[in-house]
Parts: structure tokens; C-alpha cells; sequence
């Protein structure tokens, strides 16, 4: 498969230093777009390192199928003593979402300033699922001359339900106001803050008020406290994000990933296939039917696997992601790397190969680590590494070809699989 590797996104290095007090410089590179698939099995650690060889093949015969979960490999440790969110965080977003996002920025950062449009546009493509939470972490007047008042002016702003869009506003502005002098900055304020409906004589009072004073003299030492000594530093779900991966695209990953969590299982698949039967399926999808028979005897945990998933609807409405090769699908995050929760072993048949097209087959994040999601091959393909082939198509080849080539997941799916049905043969 010709296909880049797309998770290679998500564990490489995209340089993006943060700012803060101990930060002389930084680089920034420009975010990548994210092609669809990766070609499989050589990206992702097994979950269990006592289990796997030294090629890190996952090979534990006593335990085929264990617990596993994309993003348990990169969210590994909660952040010790982070604060929970409250009602006096400023946040975008609903309470329950399955993402929360949260950054401790200031004003005058710049490095907060080129990564909050990120956030923001992060939010608003999936406004129902993310919540954004801004936190201040004020630096001394010696680092960043009005990080300290720029904050205080933010939480006045707050007081008038117009934090947000001073915010938005500082950020997007901030190369127009960081040179002016410290003692010009409530003038340039003043001529400003009129476009969002604010009370300019209360505003001023709350700047300075003891209460916001003291309010952002306890966020730098909150910041402090948990070592937090550059911005942006940035939060998902309590755990730390890394400094280098950050952009639209690969945040939504993660997003859809961690949603995906939700609905992924605390165990394998129970045992729904009986010894010596034989099953075949059909996958109806938005271009018609695709039969195939499944090679139960060959590749009886694969089989099990699909047969519980699709029995519980876990298929129904998953997108394809299509390409002149293969059609891949199985993965309701919508991104190659979700699962049902659990991971089971590979069952490779050296008779079984991809010579001719219509091979049904796991593809898996790597050795010994397949899931729901599956592929099957247009074309030959020569030369391709040993994989679970756990059926064959025997009936809608035109549907296979048929189905809307769609090489990035951030392509609108046009085509979807409306259901799995099982039938013993």
C-alpha cells in the first residue's frame, strides 16, 4: 500500500517550542495535512512488553486477545495535581464533553498567540464533543513587560461577559500593542475595548480592583506551584500534551480518537462462533452489497471479533477510506486507529496472499495488534507483508470498486457501511 504514514503524525517531532520564562527562542513549522491510512505495523509498541519479542512482535499465545486502547499509548500518565475545571474557569464548550482541551497561556506570549486559533478552530469543528478551557499564567513584568496588567485586563473584560472576545482580540492584535510602552497600554485599551460593548469606567475599576489583582497574582502562583513555567503549556482530559504536536489537523485526530473511547469496550470479544460452522456476511454499504465468507477455521479470533461487532452494530454507518488499492473500514473514529477496546492476535495463513483481489483482511496497528478495522484490496498486491486474511469476497467486487475514492479522513465520507448481517452457511 502506497500510503504515508499518517500516525507518524501523531508520534513525530513537529517542533513547536513553547514560550516562557526560560525559553530563548523557538521554531514553529507549518502543519501538515493528514492522509488516511498508515501502512501498518512497524509505528505502534504492543501494550504488553513482557508479551512481545524483540521485534516487537506481540506474541502471547496464552493471551490472544487483551485490552487495548490507541490512546492508552499516548496518554499514559494523568498530571499530578492539576485543578478540575470549576464554573471560575473561563471555557468554550459543553461541561460533558469527551475532550477537554485546556491551555495556560497569557497575552503577551507569542507562541500563545499562533496556537490559539488552532484551539479555537479545534472547538469549532467539534463543538458538541470539545471543551476549551483558558487559563492565565502571567509572567513577571521583566520577562513580558504587560503580561501581568494584559491578564488583569482580560478578567475585567470577564466580569462583562466579554472575556472571550478580548481575548481573541489581544491575541490577534498582540503585534500592535506589545511594542507600545507598559503606561500606554490602558490608553490603547481605552480606545479599543468600545467595540464590545464595554463599560470602559467599570472595566478600568475591576483592572485594578484588589480582587483582580490578587486573582491573577494566584494564577501565576498556581502555575507555579505545578511547574508550569512556559506557555503555551496544554492539557487534554488531565494529561500533558506534547509540546510538538500541535495543529488543527492532529488535534482533531486525537479528538476523534478520545471520542471513540467512549463507546470501546472493557474486554475482548466474547466467544460467538462455534466450533466446525461456517459463516459468511454481507456488508451493505451506500453502493450496494459486498458477500463474503469467513474463514472461521483459518482465522477464528479475526472471525469472532467481526461476527460479535457486527452482530452489536459496532459497523453500522463507519465511513471508507478508499484508495486505488484498498477500501478500509471498521474504525468509527474515523481515522484508521480506532478499535472496539481490545487487540488480538495475528493469524497469518502463508497460503492465503493478496494475489488476486477481494481479500478480507485486519488491518492492524501493528503486529499482534488488530481490532475492528479491516480492509479489502482492488488490486494484487504483490509483495505485501504477512496480515490476517480472515475472508474472501464472493459476491459485489463492482461495489467495492464503486465505493468514492477518499484518501484523507478529513474529506467528507461519502460512502458508509449501513450494516453487517451474519449467516451461517
Amino acid at each position: 500500500m502506497k500510503n504515508k504514514l499518517f500516525l507518524m503524525m501523531i508520534i513525530s517531532a513537529l517542533l513547536i517550542v513553547s514560550c516562557g520564562a526560560k525559553t530563548d527562542d523557538a521554531t514553529t513549522v507549518e502543519e501538515p495535512v493528514a492522509d488516511a491510512v498508515v501502512e501498518g505495523g512497524d509505528v505502534v509498541a504492543p501494550a504488553d512488553e513482557t508479551a512481545a519479542t524483540d521485534d516487537g512482535v506481540y506474541t502471547d499465545e496464552d493471551q490472544p486477545c487483551r485490552t487495548f486502547s490507541m490512546m492508552s499509548q499516548s496518554l499514559v500518565t494523568p498530571f499530578a495535581g492539576l485543578p478540575e475545571v470549576t464554573e471560575d474557569d473561563w471555557s468554550v464548550g459543553p461541561a460533558d464533553a469527551a475532550v477537554t482541551f485546556m491551555v495556560y497561556s497569557e497575552p503577551q506570549c507569542p507562541y500563545c498567540a499562533q496556537f490559539e486559533p488552532i484551539l479555537r478552530a479545534v472547538q469549532e469543528r467539534y463543538p458538541d464533543d470539545v471543551r476549551a478551557v483558558f487559563r492565565l499564567r502571567p509572567f513577571p513584568e521583566s520577562f513580558h513587560d504587560k503580561s501581568i496588567i494584559a491578564s488583569q485586563a482580560l478578567e475585567a473584560a470577564g466580569k462583562q461577559g466579554k472575556f472571550q472576545e478580548l481575548k481573541n482580540f489581544l491575541f490577534e492584535t498582540q503585534s500592535e500593542w506589545t511594542p507600545i510602552a507598559k503606561d500606554d497600554f490602558d490608553s490603547w485599551l481605552e480606545e479599543n475595548i468600545g467595540q464590545f460593548d464595554i463599560d470602559a469606567n467599570q472595566f478600568f475599576t475591576d483592572m485594578y480592583s484588589a480582587e483582580i489583582v490578587q486573582k491573577v497574582s494566584d494564577a501565576a502562583d498556581s502555575a507555579n506551584s505545578l511547574g508550569i513555567n512556559g506557555t503555551p503549556t496544554l492539557f487534554v482530559n488531565g494529561y500533558k500534551w506534547p509540546e510538538n504536536e500541535r495543529g488543527v489537523e492532529i488535534m482533531s485526530i486525537y479528538v476523534q480518537l478520545l471520542r471513540n473511547q467512549t463507546i470501546e469496550y472493557d474486554a475482548c470479544a466474547p466467544t460467538v462462533i462455534q466450533p466446525g460452522k461456517q459463516y459468511a456476511a454481507t456488508i451493505s454499504t451506500t453502493q450496494g452489497d459486498i458477500e463474503v465468507d469467513l474463514f472461521a477455521d483459518v482465522a477464528p479470533y479475526a472471525v469472532n471479533s467481526f461476527i460479535f461487532l457486527a452482530n452489536e452494530g459496532w459497523y453500522d454507518g463507519v465511513p471508507f477510506i478508499s484508495t486505488g488499492e484498498f477500501v478500509l473500514s471498521g474504525d468509527p473514529s474515523d481515522t484508521g486507529y480506532g478499535g472496539p477496546g481490545y487487540a488480538y492476535l495475528d493469524e497469518v495463513d502463508d497460503s492465503l496472499t493478496f494475489d488476486e483481489p477481494g481479500q478480507l483482511a485486519t488491518f492492524s496497528l501493528g503486529p499482534g495488534i488488530n481490532g475492528s478495522s479491516f480492509f479489502i484490496n482492488k488490486t494484487a498486491l504483490e509483495g505485501q507483508q504477512a496480515r490476517t486474511i480472515f475472508g474472501t469476497v464472493t459476491s459485489g467486487m463492482d461495489v467495492v470498486n464503486a465505493l468514492e475514492i477518499r484518501e484523507n479522513i478529513f474529506d467528507p465520507a461519502v460512502d458508509t457501511i449501513l450494516s453487517v448481517t451474519i449467516t451461517e452457511k
